[in-house]
């Protein structure tokens, strides 16, 4: 989740700021587009190996993650993504989307 359902403003994840500023993005920053037509909402998909980094940079506790829509099974089954190690992300969604597991 990128933005507020209700306002459409980026979230902050923590002391380190919105998704866009923690990814260098800011410049670009598309929160328009996604609480937008035709299909508006308040997330986004983004990589595996960009979650795991987003997670080790942030915190577990400060990663806004949509486990309903969020393939677990696929992303527990993987190790790697684009030369990140996914540990990181398996830690976050066992907690967050697993907690009994």
């Amino acid at each position: 989740q990128l933005v507020h359902p209700e306002t459409g403003k980026p979230l902050a994840w923590g002391s380190a700021g919105d998704f866009w500023e923690i990814t260098g993005q800011k410049a670009f920053e598309w929160s328009d587009r996604i609480v937008g037509g035709p299909n508006p909402g308040d997330s986004w998909c983004i990589c595996m190996w960009a979650t795991a980094s987003l997670i080790e940079r942030v915190g577990c506790e400060n990663v806004h993650l949509r486990c309903d829509a969020t393939d677990v099974k696929f992303v527990l089954s993987r190790y790697h993504d684009g030369g990140q190690s996914l540990h990181a992300a398996h830690k976050c969604l066992l907690e967050k989307c697993m907690p009994s597991a």
